[in-house]
């Protein structure tokens, strides 16, 4: 019996039709959806779930928006410690799921080095001196290129200073000695580097001149953003891996080519999480 069928066991009749299938489950703590279970029954529920997927706190899902990319608002179901630990790919995460965002969907694309061949071709850089990443968090991507690049200083910034407090303590827990973190905004930041990551999805275009300022020559970029499939002119899977006519344009204005693009994962219905490696021209 899947732990599905296990919590339908032990819900009303009337309810079965009422909760929900999916949910995700990061270290000890489970973000689910209960939009359409009757406020007098979440929290019972939600204790059901906690006992049958092995965690202490059930968070509401809710949207996670803004510029610093922070739950919006967050409702407890079940259980009142928000904080957890999270091991991928031979590092650990802590993270205030209450006040950070966390993103199971990205869990291949954050280890770089470590992971499969298709992620480690984007992340490969011949020698850095100086990587910086302007999107930091908790570490995401950081970490990891801390660690694939011993002999590099790795520049990590983020202006949410609840992600700089757990990106300090990430860091001193994985023993990674390269790196230097700054709690600004990455455009108030003039260090040269040769390599600057952007993981952020909403407007990542706008930080684009900064960067190509910042970038020795022939520097390299690796560019996260959302798209429109239609705008992408994605219609199948096999396509996934060519560079789009109108990104390659656009990178073209911002003074980049495209060297290597791929699909993260779907951004709703009709978008696409994208990832690109581009040089400076």
């Amino acid at each position: 019996m899947n732990p599905f069928e296990r919590i339908k066991a032990k819900v009303r009749t009337e309810l079965i039709d009422k909760i929900p299938r999916k949910w995700k489950k990061i270290g000890e703590v489970l973000i689910v959806d209960f939009d359409l279970v009757p406020n007098k029954d979440k929290k019972i529920i939600a204790e059901t779930y906690a006992s049958e997927l092995k965690v202490k706190t059930v968070i509401q899902k809710n949207k996670v928006n803004g510029e610093l990319r922070k739950p919006k608002h967050t409702e407890l179901l079940f259980g009142t410690d928000t904080v957890t630990k999270i091991s991928e790919y031979g590092l650990t995460y802590n993270i205030d799921l209450s006040e950070i965002m966390w993103s199971p969907g990205n869990t291949g694309w954050r280890s770089a080095l470590a992971g499969p061949n298709k992620v480690s071709d984007f992340y490969s850089f011949e020698n850095p001196k100086i990587i910086i990443d302007y999107f930091a968090g908790i570490g995401y991507f950081a970490l990891q290129m801390a660690k694939g690049y011993p002999e590099s200083k790795i520049i990590a910034i983020d202006k949410n200073p609840k992600s700089v407090e757990y990106l300090k303590i990430n860091a001193k827990e994985n023993k990674i000695e390269n790196m230097e973190i700054i709690n600004d905004d990455c455009r108030n930041v003039q260090t040269q580097a040769d390599v600057i990551h952007l993981g952020y999805i909403g407007n990542t275009a706008d930080f684009l001149e900064h960067t190509h300022n910042s970038l020795n020559n022939n520097g390299i970029a690796i560019f996260h953003e959302a798209y429109h499939n239609s705008w992408l002119g994605f219609k199948s899977r096999s396509e996934w891996g060519i560079i789009p006519e109108k990104f390659s344009k656009l990178m073209e204005e911002k003074g980049f080519n495209v060297e290597k693009f791929d699909r993260v994962k779907f951004y709703g219905p009709s978008k696409s999480h994208i990832i690109a490696r581009l040089k400076k021209n």
